[in-house]
């Protein structure tokens, strides 16, 4: 059993939440590590779903998210741990930061395919259930998506691994294309 399976904490979610975000915002890796006082492979690290020493939440994880604007509580809601000042975990919040949206919901789907995965469920039916839930996220209407568009899902799916800089595998055009894409989500919220 790997690390990533022994840690009952939802690093990988957490680290997901960093990236979309940090993208989101039109900052790289290292203009986020640079206003959070960190390094970039920590930020890569952190966007990984990398997995820290056991014991406590590293103070970087909080540094992040007042770079990012995150209200107080939001990285042990993320992490799936009870809010300080709630007492709910994430989900079960009465507050604004119940997912609502299919982007929003998206990332615990994935949560429910792993957390199925783990405690032995056939791995090939859960590479379906997230194969035909990124088509389903995919199939919605123009005019029913609420904070992001049809292309901004295909792009998130598309190369989730490539959204760190300089990845070799990246081939240019989706570097572009990704970029594109931001611009058109931004000035779209404008």
């Amino acid at each position: 059993m790997s690390a990533a399976e022994e840690s009952p904490l939802d690093w990988a979610g957490l680290g997901r939440a960093i990236r979309l975000d940090r993208a989101a915002r039109g900052m790289n890796q290292q203009a986020l590590a640079a206003a959070a006082g960190l390094d970039r492979k920590t930020i890569s690290n952190y966007e990984n779903g990398r997995i820290p020493a056991p014991g406590r939440i590293p103070d970087g994880y909080h540094a992040v998210s007042r770079v990012l604007s995150w209200p107080p509580g939001r990285v042990d809601e993320l992490l799936g741990l009870p809010s300080p000042l709630t007492g709910h975990g994430a989900g079960r919040s009465s507050g604004p930061s119940i997912p609502s949206t299919p982007i929003e919901l998206y990332p615990s789907v994935m949560a429910f395919a792993r957390a199925c995965s783990r405690e032995g469920a056939d791995p090939a039916l859960r590479d379906q259930f997230e194969e035909a839930a990124e088509r389903l996220l995919l199939s919605l209407p123009a005019g029913r998506q609420s904070s992001a568009s049809r292309a901004d899902y295909g792009l998130a799916a598309y190369r989730p691994h490539g959204w760190s800089e300089g990845d070799p595998s990246v081939p240019a055009d989706d570097a572009e294309r990704i970029q594109q894409a931001l611009q058109e989500h931004r000035d779209r919220r404008k």
